[in-house]
């Protein structure tokens, strides 16, 4: 049977051993309350809330104040007693809590706890490292709009109107693009570039070298002159260069290959462990279940019907 929350709070100890006399350690029985043990250990863990205000620990220095706090204790003790006599520990939300902390513990205990961050090979850290390269060392890069008008008399009034555009107004510049810009590629979205780095081919060396000129985002530059025509760049983002060495990247790379750890050892309890217990899944009531009707949530409308001829996998908007 799954013990309610309010009596794992509190323990449900039983006979503490006694210390040494004159000594009080963390399993000092300070009340008993029926088969329930209060200890020293709850209540240091009640005060703990309050570790960083010493002011308030201070208030319960004396007997007085003590005794106060021990019986906040057996007051609780007292209302999951009598919670138990009166059957709460067998109701639907207490056991659903009390099984959600459970697995919880479970998992603290038998999974993190039992595999560390030194269970992690340096071999797969350094494997991780090589196959990521792109994440721990690349280039700098910059990211650029663009229009790009053939007429060098038209170019100028569009730089002209891109220049009269707040610096950080990049919805009016892509409307600029919209209206200006003569390359049909970059313009449907928006004139982006995407991230590029210097050693880039896929731009002419005039725009790569202008780009990565541009220091602050938002910046724009002067009329470029290339072979499809004149361009107007806008810096819309940039990254700087990363190299970060093995050495440097070892403990993050070890935090992520432990998560993956863990996750294959609860992987692995849930396959053995549901070898000893009887599962049955009644896929003909799961197939009835309206998930949207049991949350409350409009359900979606039916899909179109499809056309004569249109493949089920093409791609939505091309022609058939």
């Amino acid at each position: 049977m799954i013990l309610p929350v309010a009596l794992l709070a509190v323990g449900c100890k039983g006979k503490a051993e006694s210390n040494p006399k004159g000594s009080v350690g963390p399993e000092t029985v300070l009340a008993q309350v029926d088969d329930i043990t209060i200890t020293t250990a709850d209540l240091k863990e009640l005060l703990a809330r309050y570790a960083n205000q010493p002011f308030v620990l201070a208030r319960y220095s004396s007997i007085e104040k003590k005794k106060e706090l021990l019986d906040s204790l057996i007051r609780y003790d007292v209302l999951a007693i009598e919670a138990r006599k009166r059957g709460y520990e067998r109701d639907p939300e207490v056991q659903r809590v009390a099984k959600e902390k459970m697995v919880k513990l479970f998992t603290q205990q038998e999974i993190v706890d039992k595999v560390k961050l030194s269970d992690v090979a340096d071999a797969e850290v350094e494997k991780f490292y090589q196959e990521h390269a792109a994440d721990y060392v690349r280039p700098e890069t910059v990211r650029v709009s663009q229009i790009l008008v053939k007429d060098r008399a038209k170019a100028a009034k569009a730089l002209a109107a891109a220049k009269a555009l707040p610096k950080g107004d990049f919805k009016a510049f892509r409307d600029l693009v919209a209206k200006e810009s003569e390359d049909a590629d970059s313009k449907q979205r928006g004139g982006d570039l995407t991230q590029f780095d210097r050693s880039t081919t896929q731009h002419p060396a005039a725009v790569v070298n202008a780009a990565f000129a541009l220091k602050e985002i938002g910046d724009l530059s002067e009329l470029l002159s290339t072979d499809k025509g004149f361009v107007i760049l806008k810096l819309t983002e940039r990254r700087p260069a990363l190299s970060r060495t093995l050495a440097e990247a070892k403990l993050e790379i070890q935090k992520r290959l432990l998560e993956d750890l863990r996750a294959k050892r609860k992987k692995d309890y849930v396959e053995e462990a549901r070898k000893l217990v009887k599962v049955e899944i009644y896929e003909d009531e799961l197939a009835k279940l309206d998930l949207a009707a049991t949350l409350g949530v409009p359900a979606l409308p039916p899909p179109p019907p499809q056309r004569p001829g249109l493949d089920a996998g093409a791609v939505v908007g091309h022609r058939p």
